[in-house]
C-alpha cells in the first residue's frame, strides 16, 4: 500500500510466467476490490508519452474558446459527444466548478469522427490513450473474475462487444475569495465494470468504509487507479462493492484535468449476477439491468444513485 492506504498493484506480476507471481497479484487485486473498490496500478504498459499526450489534449480542448466547444453542448445525456459546464450562483454570481466533455469512444472507429476536431492532434492523441485503456481494463477484468473463481475468459466475448466512455473534466482554480476552504463535489460511485481515472493532480478522494473516512487517493505524474463500479458489484453479487468517491477542490488549487475510462457491456446487454456466485445462504441481491436503462433512469430526471438502491429493493423483494 502507498501513504494513503491504497493498495499498489503491479501488473508487471499479473503478466509473469511465474504461476506463483500471476497469483500473487490477483489476490491482490481480489483484496483491493473487496476491501475498499480502489486501487492503483503501477508497470502498467501505459506510455508516459501516450499518457501526457491525453492530458495536454484534454487540457488544449477546455482552453479552446467557447465558440469552439458550444456546438457540443446539449441538454440530451444520450449524445455520444456533449460538453457541458457544472455551475452554482453564489450571491448571485454565477461561479462554473467544473466543465465536461463526454464522448462514446467504443467502438472507436464508430465514434471517433464525432469528437471535438480541434485542437487539431485532439483524435489522434485521445484516440491512442482510449486504445490502451482499454487493453489495461480488459486485462484488469480478466483478473477480476480470476479473483472471483469464474476463470480468466469469463467475460472475455461480453468485453470484445464492450461499451467505452471517457469524462474528461476540468476544475478551475478554486478561488481565494470562495467562502469555505474547499468545494466538494457530491459522491458518487460509477456505472461501469471498472474505470480507469488518469488527472494533473490531487483532489480525488476514496470512502473507506470501515472508519468512514475520506482519504486522498495517489496522485503523481502518470498514476493511474482503478474504480470498482456498480455493474461489477452487480455480476459480484456485493463480494465485490462499487468504490465511493468524490473530488474536492481546495482554496487556492491549481486548476485540475482528470480523464476517466468508464468500461462496461454494451449499452443493450443484461448485467446480472453470476450464478456461480449464487448459493441457498447467498441469494442473487441484485436485478439485471442494462446501460442503456440506467440512462433512461438518469433522463427521466432521476438521481444515479436511487437505480442502484432501486435495483437492490427489488432483487429484495422477492427473497
Amino acid at each position: 500500500m502507498d501513504s494513503t492506504g491504497v493498495r499498489i498493484v503491479d501488473l508487471s506480476k499479473l503478466r509473469s510466467t511465474s504461476f506463483s507471481e500471476r497469483s500473487a497479484a490477483i489476490h491482490d487485486i481480489g483484496r483491493a476490490c473487496q476491501a475498499m473498490g480502489f486501487f492503483q496500478v503501477v508497470n502498467h504498459g501505459v506510455g508516459a508519452d501516450i499518457l501526457q499526450g491525453a492530458l495536454d489534449a484534454a487540457t488544449a480542448f477546455f482552453n479552446l474558446p467557447m465558440e469552439d466547444k458550444s456546438g457540443l453542448s446539449s441538454d440530451d445525456i444520450r449524445q455520444p459527444v456533449r460538453y457541458s459546464t457544472v455551475s452554482e450562483l453564489d450571491d448571485g454570481e454565477v461561479k462554473i466548478r467544473r466543465h465536461v466533455l463526454k464522448q462514446y469512444s467504443r467502438p472507436l472507429e464508430t465514434w471517433i469522427q464525432k469528437w471535438p476536431s480541434k485542437p487539431i492532434d485532439y483524435r489522434e492523441k485521445m484516440a491512442m490513450f482510449s486504445a490502451q485503456m482499454w487493453r489495461l481494463v480488459s486485462e484488469l477484468v480478466e483478473a477480476v473474475t480470476e479473483s472471483l473463481g469464474l476463470g480468466r475468459h469469463y467475460l472475455t466475448s461480453r468485453m470484445e462487444r464492450g461499451f467505452e466512455m471517457m469524462g474528461l473534466n476540468y476544475y478551475p482554480p478554486c478561488h481565494q475569495d470562495d467562502d469555505g476552504g474547499a468545494i466538494c463535489f457530491a459522491p458518487h460511485t460509477d456505472y461501469t465494470l471498472l474505470t480507469a481515472l488518469l488527472a494533473t493532480q490531487q483532489g480525488l478522494e476514496y470512502l473507506d468504509r470501515e472508519s468512514g473516512s475520506w482519504h486522498p487517493a495517489p496522485s503523481g505524474s502518470f498514476t493511474l487507479v482503478v474504480h470498482v463500479g456498480n455493474y461489477l458489484e452487480v455480476l459480484s453479487n456485493g463480494r465485490y462493492r462499487a468504490a465511493l468517491h468524490r473530488v474536492v477542490s481546495h482554496r487556492g488549487a491549481a486548476p485540475r484535468v482528470s480523464i476517466a475510462s468508464l468500461s462496461s457491456f454494451a449499452m443493450e446487454e443484461s448485467v446480472e449476477v453470476a450464478e456461480e456466485l449464487v448459493e441457498e445462504t447467498q441469494p442473487p441481491m441484485y436485478r439485471a439491468s442494462t446501460l442503456s436503462e440506467f440512462i433512461d433512469f438518469l433522463s427521466a430526471g432521476n438521481r444515479g444513485a436511487d437505480f442502484m438502491e432501486q435495483s437492490l429493493k427489488i432483487a429484495r423483494d422477492k427473497l
